[in-house]
């Protein structure tokens, strides 16, 4: 009978394309509580020549696509072996999210690359992957998944924001659960930044010397999409269509930008806040990229009226790859790690693909 305290290897890799999160956690439960350890966690970097394909992949050919899936996932199997190396960890699983190139569940698909069976041919374990298609299958968006992990570890916060490449967000209360994409966040961020050299805006500093556009900001809001019901989620494709054609560096300066774009998911939060009657005795965990960005926080704050609750360095880092690591340790024992009330899909299930590496004849 299979131990709760075995070590399962997260990885995630964002949209925002910050590098690739791998955490060593462990799992233990007491009286129906959830508990966690993060044993080990790092952020590898990916090859700018990696990032260019990840960008380009959703205008790829069929077989350019299927190359990088089985590429990529030789890749992330290397550096889990490496990560297991130099923290000389004895996982018994790997639960990958892998990297999304198409989000459509609209018209019944979504994508995650990172080939599962590389992962496990190459490190010999366990490995649980595509934890979205099962959910789309059976009608729902195939997102947001983190919630059911943060109903599970993170109860004791009534609202649990993600600020990663999508802003996501949590609602907490007993024996219900309410979660959805609020809006784009590091991935318009991280896009103006790299447009003035840097790979992100550092603590915010850039976007502190900006001021907002009105007029932008007014166009960024205006989306129909801010106007729909949960359950829904947001992809590249929807950004690249509807938000990044607003964003011209040829019109508006990068700092302004950055600003515009911190008081647009400041005013977004706000509003899903709201939706659920935030009050000042509610407190809203905020982790992910953005949660070192401080304009970005400060728009937040300015924009609700919850206690916010910054964690620590590791939390915020790798909370998506410790719930994804959660959601594989649940397939293996068996039981439910997708909330169709988040989600919309037929049914509550149990979502993932297993390859075997830890087999026996």
């Amino acid at each position: 009978m299979m131990e709760e305290s075995f070590q399962v290897i997260g990885l995630m890799s964002g949209t925002s394309m910050d590098g690739v999160d791998l955490a060593c956690c462990t799992f233990s439960r007491s009286n129906d509580r959830w508990s966690y350890e993060i044993q080990a966690a790092e952020t590898l970097s990916y090859t700018e020549a990696w990032k260019k394909k990840l960008l380009d992949l959703i205008h790829a050919d069929a077989v350019t696509y299927v190359a990088a899936h089985a590429h990529l996932g030789k890749l992330y199997g290397g550096m889990i072996k490496e990560f297991i190396a130099n923290f000389n960890l004895n996982p018994s699983l790997i639960a990958s999210h892998g990297h999304t190139i198409f989000h459509q569940p609209s018209n019944g698909f979504t994508s995650q690359i990172g080939d599962g069976a590389s992962i496990s041919a190459i490190t010999g374990i366990d490995t649980v992957c595509d934890f979205r298609s099962i959910d789309v299958a059976l009608g729902g968006q195939g997102a947001p998944l983190v919630p059911f992990g943060d109903q599970l570890l993170f109860s004791k916060y009534k609202f649990c924001l993600n600020l990663g490449g999508i802003a996501n967000i949590t609602h907490n209360v007993t024996d219900s659960l309410t979660a959805f994409d609020i809006c784009v966040a590091n991935m318009a961020l991280n896009e103006i930044a790299l447009s003035s050299g840097l790979p992100y805006d550092d603590g915010g500093k850039m976007a502190a010397q900006g001021k907002v556009i009105e007029e932008l900001l007014r166009k960024l809001n205006s989306n129909e999409y801010f106007l729909r019901s949960a359950p829904k989620s947001l992809g590249r494709e929807w950004y690249e269509k509807n938000m990044l054609p607003l964003l011209n560096t040829n019109i508006y300066n990068h700092h302004d930008l950055l600003k515009t774009i911190c008081m647009h998911i400041g005013e977004q939060t706000g509003k899903a806040v709201k939706q659920f009657h935030g009050g000042s005795t509610d407190e809203l965990l905020i982790t992910g990229g953005g949660a070192f960005n401080k304009t970005l926080v400060e728009c937040i704050r300015q924009n609700t009226n919850v206690n916010i609750v910054i964690p620590d360095d590791k939390t915020i880092s790798y909370k998506e790859a410790l719930i994804f690591a959660f959601l594989g340790f649940l397939y293996i024992k068996n039981e439910i790690n997708i909330n169709n009330k988040v989600t919309g899909s037929e049914r509550s299930h149990i979502g993932g693909a297993l390859y075997r590496g830890n087999y026996k004849l």
